[in-house]
């Protein structure tokens, strides 16, 4: 690891001196807010480079770091990094364990940082992967934001068809299914009505959330698949576990979604 924090974030980001000079304010600004989260009584003065990079090691700690950064005038390429390092420090999922354990690795400020990306033509398919697991292991993620943001982020990731179909339609479900019940329901009017989405994929998900049981059989069979869940077995714990982190859809986004399948079966409406 580098020893200075200036070092670092040369290797680290494409910056120049002036804008590594503003990196670094910002990072000690961002450590000392994460650090006074953990110990009120903590003091920045106590704070050395080597603390400040081992700390933006923890995606929370970044998370803050990231914000500070977007709002501040460094160019769009460093912003973009910046950005891009939080996505990479949101671990995928590699067993049981790090599905428990990943609840404390979500950059806060992420579907912000998720937007900038796709603004800016950043915005990838392990990007993608990487906000499906963000928003499974915490859905306050998308809980959080406000309808406007959410709507606009579902819609442009919804819309990309060079991304795999399944991530888009989880990424839709999640979304779908942990905000409040009226946005969406909303939200999932503006997919089925927004000519940037192509009618397969629209068809798609109004199958999955015009099911019987919202759409939970569909997405625990998907995120086992997907790596999100472990294989069901016939034991207690994983029956509680499957009824605990599998969502679904409410009545009105059901009956939102059955309203279009009809109007659609034969090309009408």
């Amino acid at each position: 690891m580098v020893g200075s924090l200036s070092g670092y974030f040369q290797e680290e980001f494409p910056a120049i001196s002036s804008e590594t000079r503003v990196l670094c304010f910002l990072a000690y600004d961002a450590v000392t807010e994460f650090q006074r989260s953990l110990d009120p009584r903590s003091s920045p003065s106590e704070l050395s480079d080597e603390d400040v990079i081992a700390r933006l090691q923890d995606p929370r700690s970044f998370g803050l770091f990231a914000r500070r950064v977007l709002d501040s005038r460094v160019s769009r390429e460093v912003k973009i990094g910046v950005a891009e390092r939080a996505f990479d420090l949101i671990p995928l999922p590699v067993s049981e364990h790090a599905v428990f354990s990943a609840s404390e690795r979500t950059p806060p400020g992420l579907l912000r940082l998720a937007r900038f990306l796709l603004e800016n033509e950043a915005f990838t398919v392990l990007h993608l992967l990487h906000l499906v697991y963000a928003a499974f292991v915490d859905p306050s993620l998308v809980r959080s934001t406000d309808r406007r943001t959410g709507t606009w982020i579902l819609i442009a990731i919804v819309a990309r068809e060079e991304f795999p179909r399944v991530p888009r339609l989880l990424l839709a479900f999640q979304f779908l299914s942990t905000l409040p019940d009226r946005d969406g329901s909303a939200a999932l009017h503006a997919i089925l009505r927004a000519d940037t989405v192509d009618v397969r994929t629209k068809r798609s998900l109004a199958t999955v959330a015009s099911a019987s049981d919202g759409g939970r059989a569909w997405f625990a069979a998907t995120a086992v698949q997907e790596g999100l869940l472990p294989p069901p077995t016939d034991s207690v714990a994983s029956e509680v576990e499957l009824e605990a982190r599998v969502p679904s859809l409410s009545e009105n986004i059901r009956a939102r979604a059955r309203k279009w399948l009809t109007a659609h079966a034969t090309g009408s409406g």
